[in-house]
């Protein structure tokens, strides 16, 4: 493929500037993923088969993305309502898609040592778990009692896991005491520094450190909660969404989108990162492909994160 024709293709889809556009770039995403899912190799560790069906779920957020590009309409005999995308259903939907991509990063990427690893996939699980046993005072069949007992159990061997490891045996009093906090607060978004101290996330900072070179994501997972939430900013954003001379919703809508490919990107090769041998299943791919799928983590986080060196053929 000639150089100028790489560049059209790329720009097309860098600028996403209509919806059409855009859902053809998500089934680009969907063409890569289940190709990746079709050829993965097994594993015989609970943690990484857990990362590989991460991926399966971002697989199927993809799906249901696009599924709601389609929009609505209603038509009764009492009034009807012509084709609209809502950009804050869109948005809930990549606000999930943020907390999943920034739990694989907590949990899978910014961990550099084994212990570092065990403790975070630990608290992960052991939040997951904790949060279900509120069901406990509901169950009323034997089974399901049965099976808060059981995951009762594995919370507390999580916890004998982590107090075992020799990173968590160096810590500081105090930062034995952050971990300990997590534990009992049923949340695992944390870090360790050089020195070891335990550093507390929320939803937000974590992009800080899944876009460390460029920052593109700013405070977007403030305005995907805007949206996702019904604060008043959503309700008098939404007055001015549909009027006939405004394109806000699909400009809104268009924005959202950019900030999943962003998202995606990042993730595709946080992904490889994990399991080197799916950039072989990456590298398959048609040259224009592989630039554009790579193309928001390359923007965000510099050459020495990029997947490839496919983006020399723009050059």
């Amino acid at each position: 493929m000639e150089v100028q024709e790489l560049r059209t293709i790329y720009e097309r889809f860098f600028k996403c500037e209509t919806v059409q556009v855009c859902i053809d770039f998500l089934n680009i995403h969907l063409d890569y993923f289940v190709q990746v899912i079709g050829s993965e190799d097994s594993v015989n560790n609970q943690s990484l088969f857990d990362a590989k069906l991460v991926n399966q779920m971002i697989f199927t957020k993809i799906a249901y993305l696009k599924k709601s590009l389609e929009g609505i309409n209603y038509s009764s005999e009492f009034g009807k309502l012509n084709t609209i995308i809502d950009p804050t259903i869109i948005a809930s939907l990549i606000r999930n898609m943020y907390e999943t991509i920034a739990m694989f990063s907590v949990v899978y990427i910014q961990p550099k040592t084994d212990d570092e690893k065990l403790i975070l996939y630990n608290l992960w699980v052991h939040a997951g778990l904790s949060f279900r046993q509120r069901f406990e005072t509901e169950a009323t069949a034997q089974e399901n009692k049965d099976k808060c007992k059981e995951e009762l159990k594995i919370i507390r061997e999580l916890k004998t896991e982590i107090e075992k490891t020799t990173l968590y045996k160096s810590l500081t009093e105090y930062n034995k005491q952050k971990i300990q906090r997590k534990l009992k607060e049923k949340d695992y978004k944390i870090r360790f520094d050089k020195n070891n101290n335990v550093v507390n996330l929320s939803w937000q900072e974590i992009s800080d450190y899944f876009d460390p070179e460029r920052k593109l994501l700013g405070n977007i997972y403030t305005y995907l909660s805007l949206c996702a939430h019904p604060s008043n900013v959503s309700v008098f954003q939404f007055a001015d969404m549909f009027k006939e001379t405004s394109r806000a919703s699909e400009e809104l809508t268009i924005f959202n989108l950019k900030t999943a490919f962003i998202l995606l990107s990042i993730f595709i090769a946080d992904y490889i990162q994990l399991f080197p041998k799916v950039l072989k299943t990456y590298e398959t791919l048609p040259i224009e492909q592989q630039i554009v799928l790579n193309s928001w983590n390359k923007l965000a986080r510099g050459d020495t994160k990029s997947i490839n060196a496919a983006w020399e053929n723009l050059e």
